[in-house]
């Protein structure tokens, strides 16, 4: 199907069935989302916000968690996520501490700007929601985030 007669691959097809996979739809749907979402807040005035910096906030714990924890859960190394968390910090979002049992640890915490950031980032997550919602329908967007918490709770089960 995806090699022609002298064995060369049908680069079309290839493309085609590629942007048909789970993989590529999430990833493409997500690009979408995040650049949707740092438009919203820098329209906030969230202006030294990049979309590179939401892999740090998606997955920091909200009430204090290390680089380490941070980065393993975001799946990138400690020290891309250091760089993050530079960014953020230098842009105000982010207290950077000393960890209180180990001091090579590097605990993160929001500063009070930090926080307003997380809601202003609800907020537009919220309004991106409904956007959404409006785009393929009520029902099928209800379907569609149903599906993905089940896809996820299962695969976290694995």
């Amino acid at each position: 199907m995806m090699q022609g007669n002298e064995g060369a691959v049908d680069l079309v097809a290839l493309e085609t069935e590629r942007g048909r996979n789970l993989r590529q739809l999430l990833l493409a749907a997500a690009r979408h989302v995040g650049r949707d979402v740092v438009d919203g807040l820098h329209a906030r005035g969230h202006d030294a916000l990049g979309s590179t910096h939401t892999t740090l906030l998606s997955n920091m714990d909200l009430a204090g968690g290390t680089i380490t924890e941070t980065a393993e859960r975001a799946g990138i190394t400690k020290q891309a996520m250091g760089r993050l968390a530079s960014d953020l910090h230098a842009a105000g979002y982010l207290e950077i501490s000393v960890g209180e049992h180990d001091a090579r640890a590097r605990t993160l915490t929001l500063t009070a700007e930090g926080q307003r950031l997380m809601l202003d980032s609800l907020e537009v997550m919220n309004t991106l929601e409904r956007q959404y919602t409006n785009m393929i329908g009520k029902e099928r967007f209800a379907a569609l985030v149903e599906a993905l918490q089940a896809l996820v709770s299962d695969l976290q089960e694995r």
